[in-house]
């Protein structure tokens, strides 16, 4: 099915990180989640590596170490960005650490399921092609 479909999950998960971390500090709901900060990004760039994973390496170790390598510069910017924004956001390079430690957990996870995943990968190909 299109909807859960990598190629389309991936660009909206990474939208969702984007606003996520735009969002001024004064609109972040106080919750007790929010306190373990380090695991949600973690769990973040878990799932996004994944998904990226799924939609563009092809079960390929080059491409695979290329979305990965784009992922650890991402996870960078969004920090830098932050710290560029005025309204009580702020540059954390622990928080990129963190980042990168659940990129690096879904690369680990992804070796030994990515023909599973890349099967469903292309499921979504599939769907979307005949939708044409």
């Amino acid at each position: 099915m299109l909807l859960t479909s990598p190629r389309l999950l991936a660009p909206a998960w990474t939208l969702l990180i984007i606003v996520g971390l735009t969002l001024p500090g004064s609109q972040i709901p106080d919750s007790p989640l929010l306190q373990l900060d380090k695991l949600v990004h973690g769990v973040l760039f878990f799932v996004l590596t994944v998904l990226w994973l799924s939609a563009l390496s092809e079960a390929e170790w080059g491409p695979a170490i290329a979305v990965f390598t784009v992922i650890l510069a991402f996870s960078v910017i969004t920090e830098l960005y932050q710290g560029w924004l005025p309204f009580g956001r702020h540059a954390d390079f622990l928080d990129a650490a963190a980042d990168a430690i659940g990129a690096l957990i879904g690369l680990g996870i992804w070796i030994p399921l990515r023909h599973r995943l890349e099967s469903w990968a292309q499921r979504g190909r599939k769907v979307s092609v005949q939708k044409r």
